[in-house]
């Protein structure tokens, strides 16, 4: 259950909210789009 519910909430969801903070820590934007495939499924 934590398994699932870290893949299909935690990881989107949080990820979502630290892209936008990729410019302020790194210094300019990604070259590529971030991706939230933690098991490489997809």
């Amino acid at each position: 259950m934590l398994k699932r519910a870290y893949k299909n909430f935690w990881v989107p969801i949080m990820g979502r909210i630290l892209t936008k903070f990729i410019p302020i820590i790194e210094g300019g934007s990604p070259e590529k789009v971030p991706t939230y495939d933690i098991d490489g499924k997809k």
